[in-house]
């Protein structure tokens, strides 16, 4: 060989290894130790070495290619989370918002041009350098090695240093996606059977229950739970008419998985039902109450545009800019005031806001620039670059405390007018004058730099604390509170007791007094036989159940 080619392989070849080499730096979910991170090398490489012994160099780097778009997931996810590839991930892209990829592209632009340029640059060596022939020689020699890579396979392969490793780990993490995508097919089907055997109305009063989710809603930083920031001042006014829950936790720390859950009967322990019954707002219209949804994100989650569909009444609201360079939940309100102007009858209101995501500065108009300096009339892929870079590489805190504040000021201008919209909602229902009850939760959390590890955004691979401790908090209008002081003082009774996001299916109906088969008053924070639960029950990045760490 020439001495081109042998640079023009190794140069190839260590492109093919860069997300295991990545990962060696980067990922913490295969295990700490020396000894974790060189199985995790050595059987992201020795695929590689098995398939170079065996075919010729030439057809080999041709069949290596087929690994390009895996590996460049691969790498996003291992900055994103400091994790190989999870199922959740994959779930969120592929089935379930595939929406959050174009988030990923326009964000990690720079991941995807580099990619291009070396894929480009792979395939140019690999036309004009690369001859196909066999890099060994001696057939005998080419066996063994391969035969030995096998071994070694098979005598790691428990380890989950090995079972991590790519390419392979990617191939293993489709394969369980395409299982539960196969799951979810099959258990659709019983949908169409399903009922919820609904009993009368315990109230034949016109009711009205909204329930609002809000979007990247941190517990922490919201004054009305004691945040120092007045973040929610007219909330704050309203304190009184309100029951905060100190401590309430999401199941998932992804909006295509937590607010499907938060929706149905499914628990971490047993997801099932997440696919197999009919939602909580569908229960609502079994009973004869008017449902509507009305949402501002989530267009291509197939599971809430199943539910929103079932509505008698949807409204969703896309922005014309893809990227949501400046894009508020007032655009809610109009629907809304139009649902609220039907006169007869109850009605269930699901609102799916967008709330704190992604941009936090596009989700607030100018004159809520309140804590500053904040990312308004700032490149937030630029912001992202520099966290990446100097978190990773320069570990310069000057720096990093500097886009800190500017991500917090916004985050909190962010969570400012939530405060507006939700009392804009309030306004709307008072004026109706009926018993009126409103229900806000966050679906998730967000990570802002809090501490040494420099987590950024939400959806890690482990989760924090800052991701998954949400608010939850019950408005009741004075005809409500007046209607029903069992229940108020149920609330109030429960407000400090720990909870997960599973309880709101329960708590949803009850707010309405529905009654339904399996009903459970232990599961309903407007019930005084409401039961604290501990320990707090999650899904990981796999979509397995595990105890949350930390409350």
């Amino acid at each position: 060989m020439t001495r081109k080619e042998i640079g023009s392989i190794a140069g190839m070849l260590f492109f093919l290894c860069s997300p295991t080499l990545l990962g060696v730096w980067l990922a913490e979910d295969f295990g700490e130790g020396f000894w974790n991170h060189i199985l995790f090398l050595l059987a992201g490489t020795c695929i590689y070495v098995a398939g170079i012994s065996l075919f010729k160099r030439k057809t080999f780097f041709y069949i290596a290619s087929v690994t390009f778009i895996p590996s460049g997931v691969e790498i996003v996810h291992l900055i994103l989370n400091h994790a190989t590839t999870s199922i959740q991930f994959l779930y969120t892209c592929v089935i379930a918002e595939p929406g959050e990829l174009w988030e990923l592209f326009t964000t990690y632009w720079w991941v995807l041009a580099l990619a291009i340029a070396l894929w480009s640059t792979y395939f140019y060596l690999l036309r004009h350098n690369i001859r196909n022939e066999y890099l060994i020689a001696n057939a005998w020699v080419r066996y063994s090695v391969a035969a030995v890579c096998l071994i070694f396979y098979l005598v790691a392969w428990q380890s989950p240093a090995v079972q991590h490793a790519s390419p392979a780990h990617f191939v293993t993490q489709s394969a369980q996606l395409v299982k539960l995508r196969q799951t979810i097919r099959h258990n659709e089907a019983l949908l169409s059977s399903f009922d919820f055997f609904i009993g009368s109305n315990q109230t034949s009063d016109e009711n009205i229950v909204v329930f609002l989710i809000g979007e990247t809603s941190r517990y922490d930083h919201w004054q009305l739970n004691g945040y120092h920031r007045p973040t929610s001042p007219l909330l704050m006014a309203r304190e009184h008419q309100l029951v905060s829950f100190d401590s309430c936790y999401t199941v998932s720390n992804l909006t295509a998985i937590s607010v499907p859950m938060m929706l149905s009967r499914a628990t971490p322990e047993d997801i099932i039902p997440l696919y197999t019954e009919k939602s909580v707002v569908e229960a609502y219209q079994a009973a004869g109450w008017r449902t509507s949804w009305i949402a501002d994100q989530s267009f291509t989650n197939s599971q809430l545009l199943r539910i929103s569909s079932s509505c008698n009444q949807t409204y969703y609201f896309d922005s014309e800019d893809r990227l949501q360079r400046s894009y508020m939940d007032s655009v809610l309100l109009a629907p809304l005031s139009t649902e609220l102007s039907i006169q007869e009858g109850s009605q269930m209101i699901v609102i799916h806001s967008l709330g704190c995501h992604y941009k936090y500065s596009a989700r607030y108009p100018k004159s809520f620039s309140v804590f500053v300096p904040d990312m308004k009339d700032r490149d937030l892929r630029t912001i992202v670059g520099d966290i990446r870079r100097d978190s990773l590489l320069l570990h310069d805190k000057h720096l990093l405390g500097e886009v800190r504040e500017l991500l917090v000021n916004s985050y909190d201008n962010a969570i400012r007018y939530t405060d507006h919209f939700i009392n804009e909602i309030i306004l709307r229902l008072e004026a109706k004058g009926k018993r009126s009850v409103l229900i806000y939760v966050g679906d998730h959390g967000e990570n802002l730099l809090d501490d040494e590890r420099n987590m950024l955004m939400h959806g890690s691979f482990y989760g924090s604390r800052y991701e998954y401790h949400v608010p939850l908090f019950v408005w009741m209008s004075d005809q409500y509170r007046e209607a029903y002081p069992e229940k108020v003082s149920a609330l109030k009774a429960n407000k400090d007791k720990c909870m997960s996001t599973m309880v709101l299916y329960h708590s949803l109906l009850d707010a309405g007094y529905i009654i339904y088969e399996g009903k459970e008053e232990t599961m309903s924070i407007f019930s005084p036989s409401f039961e604290s639960q501990h320990p707090i029950q999650v899904l990981d990045a796999n979509l397995q159940c595990k105890e949350l760490d930390e409350y």
